[in-house]
């Protein structure tokens, strides 16, 4: 009888451990749940259910000790701008929006509270303006993909400022002037560069 009592008290722990290393936490599902709004509630994002878990039910959601880790919204019928509330997501490690041709408007200042991003990719969107310069303030960033977009305006110097950057991929936009020169002084390596397909001199 003991025996089966511990049994059963080491599966009720178990469980609980279990169900809390995977449940996402309030604020992070209320900042999800805010961006959803924010889109006006895309059919792409209909399994984003509040009486759901955001870690193990929602499409495009990847979570780390049921923190929100990854963010994945692609090749949907999703019309407006990125949210501000994505800055609202501070364990983030990668952000995608791409193959929206309905998302427009630019990168929203609230990215920079992103402090643990690591991959950015907006791809294949109708993005447009120049290029922030406050992207430079996302210190953990290896990869830069910004491509296939209406980015117009000068490529930001204070790029050469991340000394973690692997690769900038800002190809195929509209983007003008030449290249800058602190590209010859990055402070870490140099990252592989992707900058055809633009209007540089």
């Amino acid at each position: 009888m003991m025996k089966l009592l511990h049994l059963c008290i080491f599966f009720s722990i178990l469980f609980i451990s279990l169900s809390s290393s995977y449940s996402c936490t309030l604020n992070d599902k209320n900042a999800l749940l805010q961006i959803k709004k924010s889109l006006n509630n895309p059919p792409l994002l209909s399994s984003w259910n509040p009486q759901t878990d955001c870690c193990t039910s929602w499409t495009g959601i990847e979570c780390t000790d049921s923190r929100v880790t990854e963010l994945h919204i692609s090749s949907g019928k999703i019309s407006g701008q990125i949210p501000a509330q994505i800055g609202d997501l501070p364990e983030l490690r990668y952000l995608e929006f791409s193959f929206l041709t309905n998302l427009t408007g630019n990168i929203p200042r609230t990215i920079t509270k992103l402090k643990n991003l690591e991959i950015l990719f907006l791809k294949k969107t109708s993005l447009s303006g120049p290029i922030p310069d406050y992207i430079s303030e996302l210190k953990s960033l290896t990869f830069l993909a910004l491509s296939f977009n209406q980015f117009t305006g000068p490529i930001p110097g204070s790029f050469s400022q991340m000394s973690k950057l692997e690769a900038i991929q800002i190809n195929d936009n509209k983007l003008t002037g030449s290249i800058p020169n602190s590209f010859g002084f990055f402070v870490g390596n140099v990252p592989s560069l992707e900058l055809f397909n633009n209007k540089l001199s």
